[in-house]
């Protein structure tokens, strides 16, 4: 029955989002428009990324999931943790409750998953999630169904390119893989920004700064400051995804 009505109130709330871009002007996308998104829920996204992300006036959202191995607190952060970064400012997104693949999971396992972090972000005060991202870039055709039936229009795959507005799939939009590896030169971070233009936008997609749990995505202090200096210095508007839905896309 809880989820029942969790999934009328997605609608509603779906319902609200385009009742309110119909009678509002979207804006056109102008300028260098990055979008900041941090996955899995580490650590450090709360003690690291949070307060950084305040010092340079940055938005972000924070994809948040239970990924195997939640439990240690010294690795994800806590549901307490989470709230709190929604209190700062924050778009807290869904990234499925457990990470699985969602190429192999049925609809009504997606729809479980996706439910579950929705329902614990109604216990936490947290704002009702309005935008996805696929654990591993991994989806499919009946997973994406059942997010659009939940009221979810923007979700965020991979690719390491831009998205390009009126050809890119609001559904799919691509992001570009932030990892220390790439921070061994400057070419990566200032092409990836130089696609930041009109009509088109620049998402990255980290984790944690540092990643205690997987090294391989892992991208340290130092270097995501490095980015945050680069914005700052090429006049970014940096915002969380679900700001997108007041742009014409």
């Amino acid at each position: 029955m809880r989820r029942l009505l969790m999934c009328a109130l997605t609608l509603v709330l779906a319902a609200g989002v385009s009742t309110l871009q119909a009678g509002k002007r979207l804006k056109r996308v102008k300028g260098p428009i990055v979008v900041l998104t941090f996955d899995d829920a580490t650590e450090s996204q709360r003690s690291v990324v949070g307060p950084l992300l305040k010092k340079y006036g940055f938005g972000a959202t924070f994809y948040v999931c239970e990924f195997p191995g939640f439990e240690d607190k010294t690795k994800y952060m806590t549901w307490e943790q989470i709230r709190e970064l929604s209190d700062m400012g924050f778009e807290i997104g869904n990234h499925s409750r457990s990470h699985g693949q969602m190429s192999r999971m049925s609809a009504e396992e997606v729809e479980a998953e996706t439910a579950y972090i929705e329902e614990k972000c109604a216990e936490y005060g947290i704002p009702h999630p309005v935008t996805y991202a696929y654990p591993g870039y991994d989806n499919s055709p009946e997973g994406i169904a059942v997010l659009q039936r939940m009221g979810y229009t923007l979700a965020r795959h991979g690719g390491d390119k831009p998205y390009m507005v009126g050809s890119s799939d609001k559904m799919l939009m691509p992001s570009y893989g932030v990892v220390d590896a790439r921070f061994e030169t400057d070419d990566f971070i200032r092409q990836a920004l130089d696609e930041a233009r009109d009509g088109q936008i620049v998402i990255f997609c980290l984790h944690g700064v540092p990643d205690l749990a997987h090294d391989f995505v892992s991208t340290s202090p130092e270097n995501f400051e490095k980015l945050l200096k680069e914005l700052k210095a090429r006049r970014c508007k940096v915002i969380a995804m679900r700001d997108l839905l007041k742009y014409d896309l």
